[in-house]
């Protein structure tokens, strides 16, 4: 038998340990950058969501010419100001804050795991679009806020006077927005 050739059954130990040991550390390194990576792809996936959401109901608003009201609703189906809850999109011709003949036209539930969602409505928690897509009465918005402190930066989501959705993001992660007017916003207020 020739002692330079090995038999073909596997690895030594020294190559074993060696393997695992430059394993674990590639482990050690992608775990926490995959973790940041998923965190701020599901920051963006929720921002795209109420952008979508706001975006439907403003049509839906102008398409019908009818008034159109987004928020959580309540067990007996009026509108409440908890933002945590699913968010449901209805037409509201008699705008008693109920979906006419229980109709909903859409409904979004975010990930409540991961962001908790503060809402900007002067506590009446809904926004309406009027049959032009235009805000009926008072602007507002909501906060997008990480629970995690991993880096994701907290959102400020509002819609205008004239129906149109805006993000403003924190883009230094010190968790306040300076809104252009000169208004702080921080998911701690």
């Amino acid at each position: 038998m020739n002692r330079e050739t090995r038999p073909n059954g596997g690895f030594t130990l020294p190559e074993l340990i060696i393997t695992i040991a430059i394993a674990a550390i590639l482990l050690g390194i992608a775990t926490p950058i995959w973790h940041k990576w998923t965190e701020h792809a599901a920051h963006r996936t929720a921002v795209n969501q109420y952008h979508t959401l706001f975006s439907f109901a403003r049509w839906s608003a102008a398409s019908r010419h009818l008034l159109v009201t987004v928020c959580p609703l309540s067990a007996q189906g009026k509108c409440t100001d908890n933002w945590q809850n699913p968010i449901f999109v209805f037409f509201d011709a008699n705008n008693d804050k109920k979906p006419d003949n229980g109709a909903i036209l859409r409904s979004f539930s975010f990930d409540g795991a991961r962001f908790r969602i503060r809402s900007r409505t002067g506590g009446k928690g809904y926004l309406q679009f009027n049959a032009r897509g235009m805000i009926h009465g008072a602007t507002g918005s909501v906060i997008l806020c990480p629970k995690s402190a991993n880096g994701t930066a907290m959102s400020y989501m509002a819609v205008n006077k004239g129906g149109r959705f805006r993000v403003e993001h924190d883009t230094d992660g010190d968790g306040i927005i300076k809104l252009p007017w000169g208004v702080n916003i921080s998911c701690n207020a």
